[in-house]
């Protein structure tokens, strides 16, 4: 992937899914993961809880610290009966929930559809709704991004095979530079989270820790200062 360069001031921190329906144990996708296969979810959140949840506080800390844009990603209908939901979507959550006998997703303000409080939005942060993986299918971020004047999105979150390289490939397609940081992402198990890693950087955009993503950043701020 051809290089490109990151202003602080044009980029945007992008939050994919941390959800309770998500993203907690007890949970939506949390039931049903410890139903079906509890090994692997054993590893997903040992990983969401120990590794994602506290580099995306560090890299929270930053972009508010500086006054840089936060965008929060949330999955879930706005309507009751998830028929807004794309038909993918709609029909592989009706066909688990049914099967389950619990609910998997949550409409737009219930208690399963929101952020976990450890990384909760600001009241000036964007929590953009989404009803499919990408959330440049399924929501006006498009447009909010260009009106921001957003040029370049730091992506964190879950899935990283899922919703989170899903939005940040479509992200590349329409212009953004866009780098995942991979030790703030998560999916079901550790060769599928590296798979997406790697082929997201062999073309499409780039992957970086915490630590280079905060070093970068702090190095293209004081360089403007």
């Amino acid at each position: 992937v051809p290089d490109f360069e990151i202003d602080p001031e044009t980029t945007a921190l992008v939050i994919v899914d941390m959800q309770h329906t998500c993203a907690h144990v007890r949970w939506g996708l949390g039931r049903l993961f410890r139903t079906v296969d509890p090994e692997r979810a054993d590893y997903y959140f040992s990983r969401v809880e120990r590794v994602v949840v506290p580099n995306t506080q560090r890299l929270l800390e930053f972009f508010r610290s500086r006054g840089l844009r936060v965008i929060f990603l949330a999955l879930g209908p706005i309507l009751e009966d998830g028929s807004d939901l794309s038909p993918n979507f709609r029909r592989r959550y009706q066909h688990e929930e049914e099967a389950l006998g619990f609910r998997v997703t949550f409409p737009r303000g219930t208690p399963g559809y929101a952020i976990l409080p450890e990384i909760a939005p600001r009241d000036d942060e964007l929590v953009i709704n989404k009803t499919a993986n990408s959330a440049f299918n399924s929501s006006d971020i498009d447009r909010l991004l260009r009106n921001l004047g957003i040029q370049s999105l730091i992506v964190t979150g879950v899935g990283t095979d899922v919703c989170v390289e899903t939005t940040a490939r479509d992200a590349i397609d329409r212009g953004y530079n866009c780098i995942i940081v991979e030790d703030a992402c998560a999916t079901l198990d550790e060769e599928s989270h590296e798979a997406s890693l790697l082929a997201f950087a062999k073309w499409f955009g780039k992957v970086a820790s915490t630590d280079e993503v905060l070093a970068l950043l702090d190095r293209k701020t004081a360089e403007e200062r």
